[in-house]
């Protein structure tokens, strides 16, 4: 099967976050076929293991898309691969997948050398990265350094520094009083709230780091004094001493206003993935830009204030480089591929696995 018959077949085969058992199937009977072993985790994340010579590597994709990607049928036109506009194509990321598998083939079949292998396609990765974050470690032993191929843009980019990224969940605890008779007996949640969001840095806080408020619910009727809010916040930082000063900053700032009101408030802090910043002289990057240079690609080391699975890899202790896959305008009916774009990774990564 040539690679574009691979990414037909995969974009034919609908795959939802959370709904991925049918290209799980899919791409582990390519798997088997090459001579890989397979198994899965609790979270249906697909392992796959290849032996070699010398350190193992890390290669991943995920396997769901958007929902918009539901239905979708390919289009060639012109050398570019779209849906036929009434979808999202579902290139993020099975572009990537196709290629992953298209390369493995070719190694295999050409029986060139390669050191062990675990490649691993992810579920739920549209969702906020929760098929990584369930990833068991102990499955990924000896893993050296590893490879995500979930990034827009042309083959040949990496993204060597992604930001950390945190979120709050506040409940501000007032006190209810009739707003018409006696509103100087309540404690206004929503007053708290709107204070002290007036008093924080939010949005740009510099070239780094951002901060924003996601949502303010305070349900109510407007003659009693409101006596409870929920708000959300998140903060991004490409550093990690900025965001937790951010995060610091943030919750001071909801404590000061609570307490000089006469309020409550409670805060649940998640940090939803690490950040992770690569040098250009570590193997991980030095083994791409080896790579792109063989297949005379031009490389473009980026950073992003996005995340992906690397950047649960790299909390891992396994530094992971994500790399651009060639699409363009994902999560949309305007998401396109250039043929030569996916035949060009799939060449890249059989030069990485090789290298």
């Amino acid at each position: 099967m040539d690679l574009l018959d691979i990414f037909k077949n995969l974009v034919a085969i609908d795959s939802p976050s959370f709904e991925e058992d049918r290209v799980a199937l899919f791409v582990e009977q390519k798997l088997l076929a090459s001579g890989f072993s397979t198994r899965y985790d609790e979270a249906g994340n697909l392992y796959g293991y290849l032996e070699g010579e010398g350190n193992a590597l890390l290669l991943n994709t995920h396997m769901d898309t958007v929902d918009l990607a539901v239905g979708a049928r390919v289009v060639v036109e012109d050398g570019i691969i779209r849906s036929d506009g009434t979808t999202a194509l579902g290139a993020d990321d099975k572009a990537a997948v196709a290629a992953l598998l298209h390369a493995l083939e070719k190694v295999v079949s050409e029986d060139r050398k390669h050191p062990p292998l675990v490649v691993l396609f992810t579920t739920a990765e549209e969702t906020g990265l929760a098929g990584a974050k369930q990833v068991d470690r102990s499955l990924l032993d000896g893993v050296a350094f590893g490879y995500t191929f979930d990034a827009s843009g042309p083959v040949g980019g990496a993204i060597i520094q992604a930001s950390w990224h945190d979120r709050l969940d506040v409940v501000i605890g007032g006190k209810a009083a009739h707003a018409g008779f006696k509103p100087e007996e309540g404690v206004s949640a929503i007053r708290i709230g709107s204070e002290a969001i007036a008093a924080m840095h939010l949005l740009r806080i510099d070239e780094e780091t951002t901060a924003n408020v996601g949502s303010f619910v305070a349900p109510g009727a407007t003659n009693v004094v409101n006596a409870e809010a929920t708000i959300s916040f998140e903060a991004r930082s490409l550093d990690e001493e900025k965001i937790d000063k951010q995060i610091a900053h943030m919750v001071e700032i909801l404590e000061e206003k609570a307490a000089s009101a006469g309020g409550t408030v409670h805060v649940h802090h998640h940090r939803l993935y690490e950040g992770y910043r690569h040098q250009a002289d570590t193997p991980v990057v030095k083994r791409f830009i080896e790579a792109c240079d063989v297949l005379k690609i031009p490389v473009e080391l980026k950073r992003t204030q996005g995340g992906s699975d690397a950047n649960i890899f790299n909390g891992l202790g396994i530094p992971t480089l994500t790399c651009s896959v060639g699409y363009e305008n994902a999560h949309s009916k305007e998401e396109h591929i250039p043929l030569v774009e996916l035949e060009r990774l799939a060449s890249l990564i059989e030069e990485i696995i090789v290298g």
